[in-house]
């Protein structure tokens, strides 16, 4: 990349040339005022025009200088003729409006300078996240990515506001400088001669003892960096910090850097202040030596009283342009340093061609052939080799199944065909043509790659489903006809970013095959079925509340199945599975909260506990006599978790039994019990009212089973319930809606709205045969379509991590289906699930791979040779070497056989040990498909559970 100077004037030359010519502007009107100053003090004030008699002067003519040879004192403009107070009048009024003018000139410096930094900045940005998208695979392996976020998110931040101020500031300040300078030798060229002086010591002095501060500069920006990139590994491997125990030690290190970091700034922020210690000083001791001297000449009369006063306003004006010029060159020294070293980081070799990247806007027709291999091979950073002498022919219509034990070659292989690995020797061919120089236009649409770990970043499942189709926008999305979305297009074009519209329509459904976009929804329907995913987007609908843009067309078919539901329940004998809300009755299986509210909070991110904190909450609780009820609950609560678990050791299983607090908040509660010993609800202090009653309000009597609600207590929580909803006000009225049983709640999710109450807690498996009962009769419900659109907007959460492993695994390969490939390439993609559902699925994809209407060939790593079988052919690697390719014909070659008796002997019949981390929080890993063991969101009401008793 250019230098930071070539950069900036490549991209901003028309700016900056239409800033010099403002600049060009400036100089007569500032030389102007500062002679203003000089013709008011002689002439109205000291009278110095109007002596014998004259009672009028000619002031503001314009004439040209005697020294020209030919129009020598040529008038250009008579000037006006006052006599001695209008001209104080008019010299005063001129002042003021020279200064308006200055102050003008540079709010629209410093405006323009902003726009163009800032435009700037977008640019950089920009280019930056282009060459990440384009650098080699191999070099992620060396990056941190909370550092590469950091260099473009932080440190280019200085450098595009710098670009603004590049050549215009020290133009225009230098100017400045030069014109009061130039005035002030007008004047008196003694005093001229002292301000040089002391202005040529502050240029030379003071930039050499900011030397010092580059450098500290450079390394406080290093360390930050090393700093983000620590932090960012402590929040991604934070499950791995936890079992190992090592977070004393991440703290420690967190310390050390810590301190680096505060004796490097302490070091800046000494000699920052030492530097501008010398700097006001200097600024400071000049008019000091002006009225000295100044006042010396004047009485002398050497000088007049104008001229001083005028040298002395025109210094007052020079040290801020001097000061903002040595700063200015302060900040271009560190600005390059930054510069030169955030390029240093992204100059890497074997970039790929942008050629390669270019925006394709119409169809990619099918591939012609598929893969020829030749004397492929490939070696890892350190040198060692991968694999060697690799010739296979991988034809579009031919299943290819792949064994061989981890590390033998084969995943490294799968990565070559997916454009993830260099190679060093040999070719690839893809439909007749060099694989690397085929655009990803082709590859990325013709070719799916599925891997074991496939990092999905944080998006509903339905955009995760959808995230390979999206190539180039097919139709355009609403555009505003707005000045402020014509402004954003405008600024868009002129920061050099792509003016592709994210907001449009990415999906091509014609190229899928579909006629419509609503046979997508069926696409994915089917394909969610074929790897088992079906049953866990259906599950996940069901915990779900219905998305604001389905809720008015879905209300009436809820509703409608909430009554034919209970039909079902008693067909089935299982009443007594679910217990319906009852605006009269108290609902053992909800919580208090639950119970005092009877409704679902509007915005899903806060639980109904959280509406404790609302005055209105707490004086009614304390109106109504419950508030010391709940706060002796809370107490009991806590003191009974901390009897039973308080004294096991950080880790304990016995502790995931714990859910009406967390293990975490053992210690706090004991430490609010200690506080509150004694007291009553009156005595205690306000923040152990509140922690006790909240813990209190999160109680369900049938799941944690401590026998501490009576009778009695339910009813007055149902006249509590009674009073809260007859004068709750309307603030809080809005953050609620309350449950109807002939209503549809959109703030509730679909199980709740089904059920119109609460699974029985204290019935063994209900749960399961509820749900599996809902999952059964979902077309006779007419809720199949609802529950999977919904279930499609379920957050699988950063990096996927709602997700078990298998789900993610499935995942992966649905998205890569999806988009309709003419080869498909998994790399040990379902090495996370069991034997029975990797070969359920493996059959299905093959089987789906061969319909005549869109087939597809497969080279497949896979996770158990036993699925060789399902193949047209199996190759094996070993030691980075095809051993044996041969067609199945039937039954598995030999060599298969004996990869599956070594499989079975070293026990790789069982799941892939699951990734430290890769689980979300309630989320199991059970992919068989039976009620009650697919992965669940957390429940919609936002309860935690306790002890399983």
């Amino acid at each position: 990349m250019a230098s930071l100077y070539k950069y900036a004037w490549k991209h901003t030359k028309r700016d900056q040339l239409w800033m010099l010519f403002v600049v060009a502007l400036s100089i007569p009107a500032l030389f102007f005022s500062l002679n203003l100053p000089k013709l008011i003090v002689n002439g109205p004030i000291q009278g110095q025009g109007f002596e014998r008699g004259m009672s009028t002067q000619t002031y503001l003519g314009i004439s040209l200088p005697d020294w020209l040879p030919v129009f020598s004192g040529f008038s250009l403009f008579d000037g006006f003729t006052l006599d001695r107070l209008s001209a104080l009048y008019v010299l005063s009024g001129l002042f003021l409006l020279m200064v308006i003018v200055n102050g003008w000139f540079k709010y629209y410096l410093n405006t323009y300078k902003g726009r163009l930094g800032e435009r700037m900045l977008r640019r950089m940005r920009f280019e930056f996240v282009d060459l990440v998208l384009r650098f080699p695979i191999l070099r992620f392996r060396q990056l941190r990515s909370p550092e590469v976020a950091s260099m473009i998110k932080d440190e280019l931040e200085p450098i595009g506001g710098f670009i603004g101020e590049a050549f215009v500031t020290p133009v225009y300040l230098i100017s400045q400088v030069l014109t009061a300078i130039v005035f002030i030798f007008i004047q008196s060229v003694q005093l001229g001669m002292v301000a040089m002086a002391v202005m040529v010591i502050q240029i030379v002095l003071i930039p050499r003892m900011r030397r010092r501060l580059l450098v500290l500069g450079r390394q406080r920006q290093l360390t930050a960096r090393m700093f983000a990139g620590r932090v960012g590994e402590i929040v991604e491997g934070i499950a791995s910090v936890h079992t190992n125990d090592t977070s004393n030690y991440e703290r420690a290190g967190v310390a050390e850097e810590l301190g680096r970091i505060y004796l490097i700034r302490f070091d800046i922020y000494q000699w920052k202040f030492l530097v501008k210690f010398l700097n006001n000083f200097l600024s400071q001791v000049t008019p000091f030596i002006f009225y000295l001297f100044g006042g010396y000449f004047a009485i002398r009369g050497q000088l007049d009283i104008g001229q001083l006063v005028a040298v002395i306003a025109a210094y007052k004006d020079l040290p801020s342009p001097l000061k903002d010029l040595i700063d200015w060159d302060q900040s271009r020294l560190d600005v390059t340093v930054k510069y030169e070293q955030v390029v240093e980081q992204f100059d890497v070799d074997n970039i790929a061609d942008d050629v390669l990247q270019k925006p394709v806007m119409e169809r990619v027709p099918a591939l012609a052939a598929g893969y020829a291999l030749t004397n492929l091979g490939a070696s890892d950073e350190s040198d060692g080799r991968l694999f060697e002498q690799v010739t296979i022919e991988l034809p579009l219509d031919e299943k290819v199944a792949v064994v061989s034990g981890i590390g033998e070659g084969a995943e490294n292989v799968a990565e070559v065909l997916a454009r993830l690995r260099p190679t060093d020797t040999g070719q690839v061919l893809l439909a007749g043509e060099p694989l690397g120089k085929l655009p990803e236009a082709v590859t990325g649409r013709r070719v799916a790659y599925v891997d074991a770990v496939t990092y999905f970043p944080r998006a509903t499942l339905r955009d995760t489903l959808l995230y390979g189709l999206r190539h180039y926008p097919v139709t355009p999305g609403p555009r505003g006809k707005s000045t402020v979305e014509t402004k954003i297009r405008h600024e868009t074009k002129r920061s050099g970013n792509t003016l592709l519209d994210v907001r449009d329509d990415w999906i091509d459904y014609e190229a899928l095959g579909l006629s419509s976009k609503e046979e997508l929804g069926h696409r994915i329907a089917e394909i969610l079925k074929l790897v088992i995913l079906d049953r866990d987007v259906h599950l996940f609908g069901l915990r779900t509340r219905v998305p604001p843009e389905f809720q008015d067309q879905v209300a009436d078919t809820v509703l409608q199945s909430r009554h034919s539901f209970r039909d079902l329940l008693a067909a089935e004998n299982m009443e007594a599975y679910v217990e319906p809300f009852d605006p009269d009755r108290y609902i053992a299986n909800a919580s208090i909260m639950e119970n005092i509210v009877f409704g679902a909070p509007v915005d899903h991110r806060l639980g109904l506990s959280q509406f404790y904190v609302h005055p209105y909450a707490r004086d009614t609780l304390r109106a109504t006599g419950l508030a010391p009820d709940l706060f002796e609950i809370g107490r009991n609560i806590a003191a009974t978790m901390i009897e039973l678990f308080g004294e096991l050791e950080p880790g304990n299983p016995l502790l995931q039994r714990i859910s009406v607090m967390t293990p975490e908040e053992l210690g706090e509660y004991r430490q609010v019990l200690s506080r509150a010993a004694g007291r009553s609800y009156e005595q205690a202090a306000q923040a152990e009212r509140a922690a006790l009653v909240r813990l209190a309000l999160s109680y369900i009597e049938p799941s944690h089973r401590l026998g501490f609600i009576d009778e009695a207590f339910m009813q007055r929580v149902v006249e509590t319930r009674q009073i809260f909803r007859e004068k709750i006000p309307e603030e809080l009225a809005e953050l609620l809606v309350f449950h109807d049983a002939d209503a549809f709640n959109p703030a509730a999710s679909i199980q709740d709205n089904i059920l119109f109450g609460r699974i029985a807690y204290d019935l063994a498996n209900a749960t399961s045969a509820v749900e599996g009962l809902l999952l059964r009769t979902f077309d006779e419900l007419g809720l199949s379509d609802i529950v999977q659109a919904t279930g499609l907007y379920y957050d699988v959460g950063a990096g996927a991590k709602r997700l078990s492993v298998g789900q993610q695994q499935k995942l992966a390969l649905a998205r890569a289906l999806l988009k309709a490939p003419d080869y498909l390439i998994v790399n040990r993609g379902l090495s996370a699930l069991d034997i029975d559902s990797q070969a359920r699925i493996v059959e299905a994809t093959l089987a789906y791979g061969a319909r005549a209407e869109a087939p597809f060939g497969t080279f497949w790593v896979l996770a158990s040779a036993q699925h060789a079988q399902f193949f047209d052919r199996v190759i094996e690697f070993k030691g980075g070497r095809v051993v044996a390719d041969a067609p199945v014909g039937g039954e598995a070659p030999d060599f298969v056989e004996e990869v599956e008796e070594a499989e079975a002997a070293a026990g790789s019949g069982a799941p892939a040990p699951r990734p430290v981390g890769e689980d979300g929080p309630s989320l199991q890993e059970d992919e068989a498909e039976k009620p009650g063991e697919t992965p669940l969101p957390p429940a919609p009401h936002g309860e935690r559970l306790a002890t399983s008793g």
